[in-house]
């Protein structure tokens, strides 16, 4: 059964955000899908007005499970292999990012510019996973090499995190000297705790004695989740807020002084963006029923008979945690359980090469959650050069998710009609795949201001010199 949990983790992808969305991230007519990276991308966008029907993305990455090369190819897929493992590495992680993305819309007022936007996330991370505990999920406790010898784990982080948001956003142009500007934005959002569990293990030292005899000498660090099922599915199981904040420093090809985008017919067009954003800053509180340790055993325990214990229940890992492995309450059973959101610091440059293609590059960097329970979002290094247009944009993006693993992929934008992945080898390549990702959305985009029409059906406004008609040019 544990082979097949790996397997339905990996194609979740394929059933279900990516990874910030790399190959639209940078496009500068897409804003309702580039404020999620830095809010102040709506402000100056190329399209007027961008509203999102419907969108859906999801990214998951691990370097535990894979499954054989080509299983995604052709007729594999319906002769699914057993997955296979990679042994021998000292620091196993995992990473998941699903979105599904409500009606939501951006437009422009002179200066400024206003987003609404609504989504439902879920975010899952484990990392810290050591080798010994690497062969325990595979083979069980019951593992004969590690039996009788002292293991320990340490800085192990296992966190799944789901929630939906409604955000506004306000930007505008905050300063225009020579043929700079220079734009800044803050989104808002409210945000209802679906669901959320966490675990941190500071320090773990024990002993598998046998097959049902597991001894814990320390054990230190804190978990806590809720129960979304015990009076039945409830999708609002907690509140909170959070923000995020955006800053883009744009060098225009002409003057900015008195520049006001859409006025009317103004274009946003630039030489290059620099741009900051801080993004997720925000944690959920659970309300009852929810269970919450802090724990910090150091003595010697021993839990009989571990392999046979039954979880019926959410509340019955509470218990088992509590008595099974000595995990002491500390704390006030008051104490609320909270979640933080995959919080992280971005900055991203693009570049105008001239006639449609620009080159895109981004590095974010998760914030670690080091005393606290909340998922770490995954960090990585991308760059993403595309040809754009105003009815069609083609990206090939280029990632090494958590400055390690490699990825590529391609993106393409149809008028208001975006398709994508940022890991499209993992479809077409024969090799080993560790993971999938994702992403489209329906949109409807309109990219000029309504008072600036078509200029070649636009009449010539006629000259009059001294209140007559001038005389008409002569023909030869």
């Amino acid at each position: 059964m544990k082979h097949y949990l790996f397997t339905l983790f990996l194609l979740a992808g394929f059933i279900a955000r990516a990874q910030d969305n790399l190959g639209i991230a940078g496009s500068s007519r897409s804003p309702v899908n580039t404020l999620l990276n830095n809010p102040s991308t709506i402000v100056d966008s190329r399209a007027f007005i961008d509203i999102q029907l419907f969108g859906v993305s999801t990214f998951a990455r691990n370097n535990f499970v894979f499954l054989p090369g080509g299983s995604l190819n052709g007729q594999a897929l319906s002769e699914l292999k057993e997955p296979g493992y990679n042994l021998g590495k000292s620091d196993y992680r995992a990473y998941a990012d699903v979105s599904i993305g409500g009606p939501s819309f951006t437009f422009a007022v002179k200066k400024s510019a206003f987003a609404v936007f609504s989504n439902v996330r879920s975010v899952t991370d484990a990392r810290g996973i050591d080798e010994e505990l690497g062969n325990y999920l595979i083979e069980g406790f019951q593992y004969a090499p590690q039996m009788g010898a002292l293991q320990q784990s340490k800085n192990l982080r296992a966190h799944s995190l789901n929630w939906a948001e409604i955000g506004f956003t306000y930007g505008t142009i905050i300063s225009a000297r020579g043929d700079m500007i220079t734009q800044a934005a803050i989104s808002v959002k409210r945000l209802w705790g679906i669901g959320g569990v966490g675990l941190r293990i500071d320090d773990w030292t024990y002993v598998v004695r046998d097959s049902s005899s597991l001894e814990t000498q320390t054990f230190s660090g804190e978990y806590g989740f809720n129960d979304p099922m015990r009076d039945g599915f409830s999708w609002n199981n907690g509140t909170g807020y959070s923000t995020d904040l955006g800053i883009t420093f744009k060098q225009r090809f002409k003057s900015s002084e008195g520049y006001t985008p859409y006025d009317p017919c103004t274009d946003g067009d630039y030489r290059y963006r620099l741009g900051f954003s801080l993004l997720d800053i925000g944690r959920i509180k659970f309300k009852s029923p929810s269970f919450r340790n802090i724990f910090n055993e150091t003595e010697q325990n021993e839990w009989q008979d571990f392999s046979n214990t039954q979880i019926e229940d959410l509340s019955s890992i509470d218990s088992l945690l509590t008595e099974g492995l000595g995990a002491a309450q500390n704390n006030s059973d008051t104490r609320p359980f909270t979640m933080m959101l995959p919080g992280a610091f971005s900055a991203q440059f693009d570049y105008n090469l001239g006639r449609g293609f620009y080159v895109y590059s981004v590095v974010t960097a998760g914030i670690p959650w080091q005393n606290r329970l909340g998922v770490q979002r995954a960090s990585y290094i991308g760059i993403a050069p595309r040809w754009e247009k105003k009815r069609f944009e083609i990206s090939v993006p280029v990632t090494i998710h958590e400055f390690r693993q490699p990825m590529a992929g391609l993106a393409l934008r149809l008028n208001s009609l975006i398709i994508g992945s940022d890991d499209l080898l993992s479809i077409v390549r024969k090799k080993d795949i560790y993971g999938a990702d994702f992403y489209l959305s329906l949109k409807i985009t309109l990219f000029k201001h309504w008072k600036c029409g078509d200029k070649k059906n636009k009449k010539q406004p006629k000259v009059r010199r001294q209140g007559f008609e001038p005389l008409p040019c002569p023909s030869w």
